[in-house]
């Protein structure tokens, strides 16, 4: 369709973009960049927002994926040359010198410093005013957004908001109050000036900081403030569930463009651009209709008590597979603990292991169910709340709630924890949700992992820490 063929013209520019500056921050995220002959025009300004985007939307799908779902009761890793680390995240005995940390933390920071020299230099260039609040919203954003992943891996971290900081600096981690005001206070600020519809596939818009906005407010438990923010993205009137078909259609690379995907991460079959998750979930020697393709030995399975849990008519489980035919033709039961998520399945235009599916933030269904259960812990169970937790649960085929189901706050806070993993199972949401619920050190332990209460936050990487003595490392470690 037209608007992918425009989006993966822009995305391929896009690489091109960051090639020039892809050395800059690979060694010390901290450094100055400081050329005489750039940010002299619009032109490039949206370059160097290309660049920042591209840093924010090539996190690695793969590891912070396993730090959200292997620490939870969804999902395990098998098998392959990923299986060491995978273990470490799974046992809950990671370390401060785990590779996956050191990504996130690399990743996040260059974003934040590119998103900073936008912000300090793009207000002197001579352009169009309405654009140029547009580029500094967005880059807002975008330094926002990965302040709210670095918050939730590490907890606090160093609040960098200047390109001009000097290595010498070596800033100390903020406050609590202070990161989680800052973020705050940026996503509401970029909110007021985005337009509801962005310039391009896959960029900032209104909607977007609004509902990364809401889900940083449920996540610090700030109620009537996530409450009050999701209303305002339903009010938007932009956004709505999916419901052509059935509901694993959703996921299907065709329909990826809909209206209840609100923020995502864009991906497209070239390596550095795509998501390799289906090398990992399909199991051995999986028929795909479009071979040759990649099938890695280190695979992702789910659990069978979450599996067994859907109810029967429950269209949300059908990306799950238990049972498959091999390139022999052969049908194989997958056993114990072994099923697999297909929500992110073959992309036809694929290459190997590159697949080209977007991969789905925050959904219109995360706004619905994050205001139901901010109403929750404000008022206990109303009709409201059941009524947005109903319209989830119609798409998907399931029967509708009643107010009457319901005796307690505690009935419908587990209630709504149940429908979270029903609904965003691999979506890199579970341990947010269970540290929310306070159940994801509960869990762990009824797993047989020895899992205590700084297990919440992962560990500073030991690099940053060696490099900066100011960096106070977190407890436990």
């Amino acid at each position: 369709m037209k608007t992918k063929y425009i989006r993966i013209l822009a995305v391929l520019f896009l690489f091109i973009s960051i090639q020039g500056c892809e050395d800059l921050l690979e060694e010390e995220v901290y450094s100055v960049l400081g050329p005489t002959n750039f940010f002299l025009s619009a032109e490039d300004a949206e370059s160097m927002l290309n660049s920042a985007y591209a840093s924010d939307q090539r996190r690695s799908s793969r590891d912070y994926l396993l730090l959200s779902e292997l620490t939870s009761d969804l999902l395990i890793e098998r098998g392959g040359g990923l299986r060491r680390d995978a273990q470490l995240i799974e046992d809950f005995t990671w370390n401060a010198t785990h590779s996956f940390l050191d990504v996130q933390w690399g990743r996040d920071y260059t974003a934040i410093y590119r998103s900073n020299l936008i912000i300090d230099r793009v207000p002197d260039i001579d352009m169009n005013e309405e654009r140029k609040e547009e580029i500094l919203a967005e880059a807002r954003f975008i330094r926002a957004s990965n302040y709210v992943y670095l918050f939730d891996i590490f907890g606090p971290v160093p609040l960098i908001t200047s390109s001009e900081l000097e290595i010498e600096a070596r800033p100390a981690r903020a406050s609590r109050e202070e990161i989680v005001g800052f973020i705050e206070d940026e996503l509401l600020a970029a909110s007021q000036v985005l337009p509801v519809e962005a310039r391009n596939y896959g960029r900032a818009n209104k909607g977007i900081a609004l509902s990364l906005l809401t889900k940083f407010y449920l996540n610090n438990k700030k109620w009537q403030e996530a409450a009050e923010t999701a209303q305002m993205v339903m009010e938007l009137n932009k956004y709505s569930l999916f419901d052509q078909g059935s509901r694993d259609a959703l996921f299907d690379i065709e329909n990826e463009e809909n209206d209840e995907f609100i923020y995502i991460r864009p991906n497209l079959p070239i390596p550095g651009l795509s998501t390799t998750y289906l090398a990992h979930a399909a199991p051995p020697s999986y028929q795909f209709a479009y071979p040759p393709r990649a099938n890695y030995a280190a695979q992702y399975q789910l659990l069978d008590d979450f599996v067994n849990s859907f109810h029967p008519d429950d269209q949300r489980k059908e990306v799950i597979i238990k049972e498959y035919i091999d390139v022999n033709g052969n049908l194989i039961d997958l056993g114990t603990d072994n099923s697999r998520s297909f929500k992110f399945g073959e992309d036809p235009n694929g290459v190997g292991q590159h697949m080209g599916n977007d991969f789905p933030i925050i959904r219109y269904a995360d706004i619905l169910l994050s205001r139901a259960e901010a109403l929750n812990e404000i008022s206990g169970p109303t009709e409201e709340a059941i009524s947005l937790i109903n319209e989830v649960r119609e798409v998907a085929g399931v029967p509708a709630l009643s107010l009457n189901d319901f005796s307690s706050k505690e009935a419908l806070r587990d209630h709504i924890l149940d429908e979270r993993a029903w609904e965003f199972f691999t979506e890199e949401l579970r341990r947010q949700d269970l540290i929310r619920h306070g159940k994801f050190i509960e869990l762990a332990n009824e797993r047989g992992k020895s899992a205590f209460d700084y297990h919440v936050l992962f560990p500073i990487p030991q690099n940053e820490i060696d490099r900066n003595p100011n960096l106070e490392q977190n407890p436990g470690y």
